[in-house]
């Protein structure tokens, strides 16, 4: 397994595996450049839906999904908001990626951002299965990025804890403000109705 805590992606992808069985559904919130997508389907996800605003990283995603000889019919890529996911997926899933930030070697202009993306991880908890994982990778060293976590991070403090399990991992002694992880899991025994005002502390909703 190697040293798992050197890279942020490989962290990510080890939790990923203790949660997805095969024939599973799965999410890529943010497919960029195709990694994660291809990492779900190499791992078993029945079904994959990946979304990015970006023509560029839906072509990119695909092209490495062909690379791989992984692409197929099970595997949706589609080219709208995170925030708009559950227009188009409305099934139960394990497992929900978001890798925030920008496209890489693409234009730093394009970059998600707090509104939409504490609305899109809003919408992905009421995706979530029991005993689902719902993992956010963070960075904060692009202009807007710190605000972006800032953000997410108010909206996950929020949760209420009799329903929601999260935790938040930083590399401590990392320069360059490194990624950061915030994994979110469903209670085991709870069972989650739709209902806004029970996924939250108090009687507010996080702004």
């Amino acid at each position: 397994m190697g040293n798992i805590i050197r890279s942020c992606t490989q962290t990510v992808l080890l939790f990923v595996s203790q949660y997805l069985s095969p024939g599973d559904t799965v999410i890529d919130a943010t497919c960029g450049n195709g990694h994660d997508t291809v990492a779900l389907a190499k791992m078993g996800a029945g079904t994959i839906y990946a979304f990015d605003i970006q023509n560029t990283a839906i072509e990119q995603t695909r092209a490495a999904l062909e690379r791989a000889q992984l692409y197929s019919e099970n595997i949706h890529l589609i080219a709208d908001g995170h925030e708009n996911m559950r227009q188009h997926v409305k099934e139960k899933v394990s497992v929900i990626l978001f890798n925030l930030g920008y496209l890489p070697s693409s234009s730093k202009e394009i970059t998600t951002k707090k509104e939409t993306t504490v609305k899109a991880v809003s919408e992905a908890l009421k995706l979530l299965k029991k005993d689902g994982l719902l993992c956010i990778t963070l960075y904060s060293g692009h202009p807007g990025g710190e605000e972006e976590k800032q953000a997410v991070l108010r909206f996950a403090r929020m949760l209420d804890p009799q329903i929601w399990h999260v935790a938040f991992i930083r590399m401590l002694n990392q320069p360059n403000q490194p990624p950061e992880i915030l994994l979110i899991t469903l209670k085991r025994g709870v069972q989650f109705e739709e209902d806004k005002n029970r996924m939250y502390t108090g009687a507010g909703q996080p702004q």
